[in-house]
């Protein structure tokens, strides 16, 4: 399929993400909140969600604030949890590979769990607009920085995700992008390889391994039968 990058998609892929994105945004406040209460000042809290724009991450990273900073925990732990951006970027190449190298960057740095399953969803229907990432991203970071502004800001319980029952709204989102996704039994395999993988990684090993362990596992799994 051809690949085009067009401010229609950009449009598109906003629309498409909105209602994540609301609660995203929720998320974001709790993360300020907690970045407070952790000792950072509200200008770190708003470049670590403006950079790092990772909420498995940061929460992470907050957990390791500390005086003097444990720089190279830092970063061996936010390489760790981020380490299945890999696995996804991977997933789009041939989608983004005739783009020039800096609109694939450029999207790439909006890439999350979300608008991946998105935007893989969507090529599965047909779409050709790589434009569809970025703008989904965009809207995310701009929540998710607000966010983080808002909820470090004010602090607080008054805006708490789950007595909205706003954290529903990723799970949800997920189980809906199965159906697009799903292209047949074949695929029963490498699901539960990594679903396995993921739940034993969780209860033998520390940190966020799971992530990585259940990824590389189902990968594996798919590429195989895919050979045969």
């Amino acid at each position: 399929m051809e690949t085009t990058f067009t401010t229609a998609g950009l449009r598109r892929g906003m629309t498409l993400i909105w209602h994540v994105a609301i609660s995203g945004f929720f998320f974001a406040i709790a993360v300020g909140v907690v970045a407070r209460d952790a000792g950072m000042s509200w200008l770190e809290a708003v470049v670590m969600s403006g950079v790092v724009f990772a909420g498995a991450s940061q929460v992470a990273i907050i957990d390791l604030w500390q005086s003097p900073l444990p720089l190279l925990v830092i970063a061996l732990t936010t390489l760790g949890v981020n380490s299945r951006m890999l696995l996804m970027g991977a997933s789009m190449r041939e989608w983004f590979r005739p783009l020039k190298r800096r609109t694939i960057w450029a999207s790439f740095f909006f890439l999350t769990d979300i608008n991946w399953a998105m935007a893989i969803a969507e090529r599965r229907k047909g779409e050709t607009d790589a434009a569809l990432l970025m703008g989904s991203g965009m809207l995310l970071w701009a929540t998710w920085v607000t966010g983080t502004a808002i909820g470090h800001a004010v602090g607080g319980a008054a805006l708490d995700p789950k007595a909205l029952a706003f954290d529903v709204l990723v799970p949800a989102f997920f189980v809906i992008m199965i159906k697009p996704i799903w292209t047949g039994r074949k695929q029963l395999l490498p699901w539960a390889t990594a679903a396995a993988g993921a739940i034993l990684a969780d209860s033998f090993i520390p940190g966020n391994a799971h992530v990585i362990v259940g990824g590389i596992a189902g990968s594996l799994v798919g590429g195989l039968l895919r050979d045969r």
